[in-house]
């Protein structure tokens, strides 16, 4: 079903898998569309409060592809950061079917989480999109770069995985992912003092990270909300990303110290140290999944408007509450 193939980088590793039958595939989308609706378009899809059943209806008619599932999970919690799957057998279905089929093995990984606060959509599309001014975007709708990140590291309780499947890749040569390990990042800045430092500060000091606007409570621009948390605790291990934490301090000058930016400035020099960073273009029809706890994934900027990714993030049931608080805009005014 899944077999390793070879480790890219420290807990990185590339997988092979064995094709779904046409029969499981079909068995499972007849599933799937009966809960949620036989004409629902997938962007639209929803969390249910039944999907316990939906998920042991699955493993009855597609075993393989519920195992599959299972088997990304039980890498991510135990040997590797981050599974890389170059070619997952999709790319002669439609991009509905593959979000529906994607939908059902993320389900046996846990439980798909709503990107956005309003809509509540499970299956997102990553692609470059046009916004009007003052949006504050995330990596999610523009072609910029992504520096190395976690996903939902603006929300109280990040998802524990980050399921991204290459529908097209860019051609314009751009869009390249790249990858690391948390546990090897902390490592490496525990060699040296001025590290460790940085590593004592940014365990206990809680920094603002700024909700991006599509994923507020309102979605409107303009509205500030921020989740205050640590970088480095025990659940998640790691919680990073730059320009959410740019937003915050500008939001928030009074953590914008010093010793903040110290911290900040030694731990983004090892996040930037290529040599230990795994770095590929993903090609069509790859699949690429994070334990979003522990490894942090990014992408160099794009031209090719063209570019397609499907994300589908998961809580696999086993988060813990972190020390974070939510701010928003009426706590700004008062």
């Amino acid at each position: 079903m899944m077999r390793h193939l070879q480790d890219l980088a420290p807990r990185i590793g590339e997988f092979s898998v064995t094709p779904f039958t046409d029969r499981e595939a079909v068995a499972a989308l007849a599933i799937l569309k009966s809960r949620y609706g036989s004409d629902t378009d997938p962007a639209r899809l929803v969390p249910r409060d039944d999907e316990a059943e939906i998920r042991e209806d699955l493993f009855d008619v597609a075993p393989r592809l519920v195992g599959l599932g299972s088997q990304i999970a039980r890498a991510l919690q135990t040997d590797f950061s981050a599974v890389v799957i170059p070619k997952m057998h999709l790319a002669d279905r439609s991009v509905e079917t593959a979000s529906f089929l994607l939908l059902a093995m993320s389900l046996a990984m846990g439980t798909p989480t709503p990107t956005d606060k309003l809509m509540k959509r499970i299956v997102w599309d990553v692609k470059a999109r046009d916004l009007p001014p003052g949006y504050v975007s995330t990596f999610s709708e523009n072609a910029c770069e992504a520096d190395l990140h976690t996903d939902t590291q603006y929300f109280p309780r990040p998802e524990r995985f980050t399921l991204l499947y290459f529908s097209r890749a860019a051609r314009c040569g751009g869009g390249v992912s790249m990858l690391r390990d948390g546990g090897c990042i902390k490592r490496q800045l525990a060699e040296t003092a001025e590290g460790r430092d940085a590593i004592a500060f940014l365990s206990h000091q809680e920094l603002p990270f700024r909700i991006p606007t599509t994923y507020t409570t309102t979605g409107r621009q303009g509205t500030v909300e921020a989740t205050f948390a640590t970088v480095f605790s025990d659940h998640p291990a790691i919680r990073y990303r730059t320009d959410t934490l740019e937003a915050g301090l500008a939001a928030f000058p009074e953590y914008d110290t010093p010793q903040t930016r110290g911290a900040l400035a030694r731990l983004r020099d090892v996040l930037n140290d290529q040599g230990r960073m795994y770095r590929a273009l993903l090609p069509d029809d790859s699949l690429l999944v994070t334990n979003n706890h522990t490894g942090l994934h990014g992408r160099t900027d794009f031209h090719d408007r063209g570019r397609h990714v499907l994300r589908i993030r998961i809580a696999d049931g086993s988060e813990h509450r972190v020390k974070a608080r939510v701010l928003l805009e009426s706590d700004l005014v008062a």
